[in-house]
């Protein structure tokens, strides 16, 4: 066997060896469990359902009378 040949075959062996340990040592969370905190990061910050929105412009323009900065 050829020294290269050694040193390809100890390279393979080496990262096939990393890609289980990889593997095998990963954090098993559901496929679901981001949703499930990204959910519950949006119900903290919901308010409450006796909570009421107020304007915080005091003054009432119609709707009507706006326009984008475009126009």
């Amino acid at each position: 066997m050829s020294p290269l040949a050694f040193l390809g075959l100890a390279a393979a062996i080496t990262l096939l060896g990393s890609f289980c340990l990889a593997l095998g040592g990963r954090k098993k969370t559901p496929w679901h469990a981001s949703i499930d905190a990204f959910r519950s990061k949006l119900d903290a910050l919901k308010p409450e359902d006796d909570e009421t929105v107020q304007l915080i412009d005091s003054d009432q323009v119609e709707i009507s009378r706006r326009h984008s900065s475009g126009t």
